[in-house]
């Protein structure tokens, strides 16, 4: 063999020593005069020998040995698909046991990464979800203070202080309302309530019935407040006033007066 070998596959065959006769005897002579192919062939026994080293052994049991040999049978017998020199491979059965332990590895090793990589997207989906909770919550406080600063800030705002003539500590409230802006009020040292009945404020117009400005409930000292509360726009203001009502307030005031300030 004078030429070099036209394909690559041959040193591995070489290494793996599964070429025979003229043409192993070809290859070998050519090598000794090739320092080109001789290096190839040196590195396809490194590359055997690491997959060698890399491939756990692997022993086929009877059963599966008894198929593939039953597989192997009847193909031997048609020359045209292949030929008998492939026959006289004995590395031909533990090459493919291998090949499949490897194939197997490999799925496992996909199938658990495709999991890690599934589990750590819904974590990231989930953690973008409570960024955005939070942005909208702050957005929503930043947008409720920026109306609460531009209410008490407004020159149409007028102030209405609210007060107990009898109680001790004296209850005291403050109304900070604009007929186009809306109303702020604030209460403290209010006494606590039963269960069953609740603090609620009314704004009494200058025409008309008194209009709900919604209920409130007070801390341990007293304190109640009520912000920006739904109320029709435009309506001018005679007082406010506290009432002590059922649990969810009353269309109209039923129970007792607690608080009372006249609009200035």
């Amino acid at each position: 063999m004078n030429e070099h070998p036209q394909s690559e596959t041959l040193f591995d065959e070489y290494a793996l020593g599964v070429i025979e006769g003229e043409e192993l005897h070809a290859l070998r002579a050519h090598l000794q005069m090739c320092e080109e192919c001789s290096r190839k062939a040196e590195q396809a026994r490194a590359r055997i020998t690491l997959i060698g080293l890399a491939s756990p052994p692997a022993t086929p049991s009877p059963a599966v040995r008894q198929r593939l040999l039953e597989s192997v049978r009847p193909l031997a017998r048609r020359p045209e698909v292949l030929p008998v020199r492939v026959a006289s491979r004995p590395w031909v059965v533990p090459a493919l046991a291998v090949a499949a332990v490897a194939l197997a590895c490999l799925t496992g090793f996909l199938l658990i990464r495709n999991q890690q990589l599934s589990l750590r997207l819904e974590s990231l989906e989930s953690s973008q979800t409570q960024v955005r909770a939070i942005e909208q919550r702050q957005q929503a406080t930043a947008k409720r203070s920026r109306a609460v600063l531009d209410l008490l800030s407004s020159h149409s705002t007028i102030k209405v202080s609210l007060a107990a003539v009898k109680a001790r500590p004296v209850p005291q409230g403050k109304a900070f309302y604009s007929p186009e802006k809306g109303l702020v009020f604030y209460a403290t040292n209010l006494p606590h309530l039963p269960i069953d009945r609740t603090y609620q404020l009314w704004l009494l117009p200058k025409s008309g019935k008194p209009i709900s400005a919604g209920i409130f409930e007070t801390d341990k000292a007293g304190n109640g407040q009520i912000l920006l509360p739904p109320l029709p726009r435009g309506i001018p203001a005679k007082a406010f006033a506290v009432t002590v009502e059922p649990e969810g307030g009353r269309p109209q005031p039923t129970g007792k007066m607690v608080l009372l300030g006249a609009a200035s």
